[in-house]
């Protein structure tokens, strides 16, 4: 009975061998059916170095996300983007209705017109009223002089009171004529001084026109992706309300949340793997730029800025994996070409001294830059298949 049994579980443990093992054709070689050698890469296992990680999780954003808004407050007349559409810097992306403003232009210009003409007509009889000033200051001068003959005549005797009289009252009448004429000169400067105000408040109106002309073109301050509209055509802008965000696609970086107590590990300047799943692509490598002084309360984690390569698949809000390095240590490693999958079994063609493939299950670990870290199963010193195992079969002679 005994035998029995000891038989039975002879023949379940060659079968469970023959099914982790495979049969010579399930890899596609049949170089165990015909027994000749096969040729294929093969290398020695050694220890070598490999990094420890702490892996902590992200979002990619842009290092620059502007938020455009409107300095008056008008109607948008054209808004020709979509949320997505590429801009550059200094083009135009949002026209706001000049109409209002474009009639206070043309108000103020024709002010400044008027307001040229009066001072050229002020000019004219300004000049006047100085010739008028210099006749009157002229006949002045006549009248004191012949007032002082007469006065002198009058008082020898050689003048009548009357002659008298009336040189005085020549005289006084001279002197009120420069009076007035200086008065009138006074009048005439004080005329253009307020058309030459009326000039400088229409040339200050005209500047402030072209200004607002220019707060309803609205340009791209920077070059980028607009990816977010908050206002469509047709609807009031008004100041300080953003109309459209532009993300400054020319640099991305990752906002990994690094837990407290694996913060003081990390330095600016480090270099760190980054996995960005949206992309597909190997990791790549990123540079710590950036880490926040304070951790988040609520989840006791501190958030490190990484700044990413130039990458035309990358945008805001992508999902992605920082990993830092904590420590080296040595261990086994073999390529992942070296690696064979058979259902749930993972294991390598180990060459036996003869230079038979034989099928060993290893346990693996991380991979890091195409190697696979084996945890059990291989030993320094052991022989193995490096890649293109699809040719080999258990027990398949190796070159």
């Amino acid at each position: 009975m005994r035998t029995k049994i000891a038989a039975t579980a002879s023949v379940a443990l060659i079968i469970s061998l023959q099914l982790a093992c495979g049969s010579p054709t399930e890899e596609g070689g049949s170089a165990g059916k015909t027994g000749e050698p096969v040729e294929v890469p093969t290398i020695r296992v050694t220890l070598g170095a490999v990094d420890d990680f702490y892996e902590a999780t992200g979002t990619v954003q842009a290092k620059t996300t502007t938020q455009v808004s409107s300095n008056l407050m008008g109607r948008i007349t054209s808004f020709p983007f979509s949320e997505g559409d590429s801009v550059t810097r200094g083009q135009l992306i949002v026209q706001i209705d000049n109409s209002e403003n474009k009639t206070r232009f043309d108000k103020a210009n024709a002010g400044l017109k008027e307001a040229r003409a009066a001072l050229i007509e002020v000019d004219r009889s300004a000049e006047a009223a100085e010739a008028a000033v210099r006749t009157a200051e002229a006949n002045r001068d006549l009248a004191e002089k012949t007032f002082g003959r007469i006065r002198q005549l009058h008082e020898r005797g050689s003048a009548t009171g009357q002659e008298f009289d009336e040189a005085q009252s020549r005289l006084r009448t001279a002197n009120s004529e420069v009076e007035r004429a200086k008065a009138n000169v006074a009048a005439i400067r004080s005329k253009k001084q307020q058309i030459e105000a009326r000039i400088q408040q229409a040339q200050a109106d005209i500047e402030a026109t072209r200004v607002y002309t220019g707060y309803t073109r609205i340009e791209a301050p920077v070059s980028g992706v607009i990816v977010k509209k908050f206002a469509e055509q047709g609807a009031v802008a008004t100041p300080g309300q953003p109309i459209l965000s532009i993300e400054d696609n020319s640099g991305y970086r990752l906002e990994a949340a690094v837990e407290s107590s694996k913060a003081g590990g990390v330095r600016i300047g480090q270099r760190v793997n980054v996995a960005i799943d949206a992309l597909g692509d190997p990791e790549m490598f990123g540079t710590v730029s950036e880490i926040l002084p304070a951790a988040d309360p609520s989840s006791r984690t501190v958030t490190v800025k990484i700044d990413l390569p130039s990458n035309a698949g990358l945008r805001s809000g992508l999902y992605g994996l920082a990993r830092f390095p904590v420590a080296s240590r040595e261990a086994v490693t073999v390529p992942e070409s070296a690696v064979v999958r058979r259902g749930q079994l993972t294991g390598v063609y180990v060459l036996s001294s003869e230079r038979s493939a034989i099928f060993r299950i290893v346990t693996t670990g991380k991979t890091t830059d195409g190697r696979i870290e084996v945890l059990s199963g291989l030993s320094e010193g052991d022989t193995i298949v490096s890649s293109e195992t699809g040719k080999v079969s258990e027990g398949a002679k190796i070159k």
